[in-house]
């Protein structure tokens, strides 16, 4: 090896140990930082509820409740940054059966982060027997509430399957009543029409809307939206001239037709 080889291998190992001594130097100061961020006191608890419109069921007074165990906010400020177990907080947020997710963090500053994202009923089911229970966005049983009541859509009737311990759907009737939920939910006419769902003996879905005095026999959800394209034909180009209230039902079963009922003159009213 001549001495420029030795030269070059020597500015080498140099610059390698340049690197290592930089690269502890800043493992150990994350560490430094890292432990002093741990230490620091909790200063504020910052709470964010989504979706913040529409639905009340989850506040502030009940997420401090579950992450003190039915304690006060009091007991989480000034508590060391560090000492807070976010995995085991989010989980207890996450039993509660109005909330579908909570992700609970720590910032520089020495603020609690708790995001809250609650759940989102799209239909209330009543049963005969006086309980009942809502059917929430992503297709799941979720509990009545005693802090809020949604205003959706209700479903009364021949409607058998109860809450239970179980949140999935377990009959055709209420997969039913959830796939006429989403489609309702997804349009703004027929979501602000639409108020009542009535499940006959023979499992038929009767609608009943909020303008005009009249019954829409839905009967199952296959081809809903053909279906309800039907409707609005019919409503655009029929009740508004002859009167929204001239008949009893608007019978939506058969396929690609509308048989009506005028009251006290049945079939009177004919759609192709």
């Amino acid at each position: 090896m001549n001495k420029e080889e030795r030269v070059h291998q020597l500015k080498r190992i140099g610059i390698i140990a340049l690197w290592v001594v930089l690269l502890s130097g800043l493992v150990v100061s994350l560490a430094f930082v890292q432990h002093e961020q741990r230490s620091v006191a909790c200063k504020e608890i910052d709470i964010t509820i989504s979706p913040e419109k529409d639905n009340f069921f989850v506040d502030r007074p009940m997420v401090i409740s579950i992450l003190t165990n039915e304690g006060k906010e009091a007991d989480l400020i000034r508590k060391p940054i560090g000492r807070f177990d976010v995995s085991a907080l989010e989980l207890k947020l996450e039993r509660n059966p109005f909330i579908y997710n909570a992700e609970v963090y720590a910032d520089i500053n020495g603020d609690l982060k708790v995001d809250v994202y609650q759940r989102r009923p799209v239909m209330r089911v009543m049963l005969n027997d006086g309980t009942g229970y809502y059917i929430d966005n992503r297709g799941f049983k979720m509990p009545l509430s005693e802090l809020y009541t949604a205003h959706i859509v209700v479903a009364t009737g021949n409607i058998t399957e109860n809450f239970g311990t179980n949140d999935s759907l377990r009959t055709d009737i209420t997969r039913e009543l959830y796939t006429l939920a989403s489609f309702l939910d997804n349009d703004e006419f027929w979501k602000a029409q639409i108020e009542q769902v009535y499940v006959n003996e023979k499992n038929d879905l009767m609608l009943v809307p909020k303008i005009g005095d009249h019954t829409i026999v839905l009967g199952t959800t296959e081809g809903i939206k053909e279906k309800m394209n039907r409707l609005m034909v019919f409503y655009t180009e029929a009740l508004n001239k002859m009167g929204w209230n001239d008949y009893s039902t608007i019978n939506l079963k058969y396929e690609g037709q509308i048989v009506c009922t005028k009251k006290n003159q049945p079939n009177t009213y004919e759609q192709q």
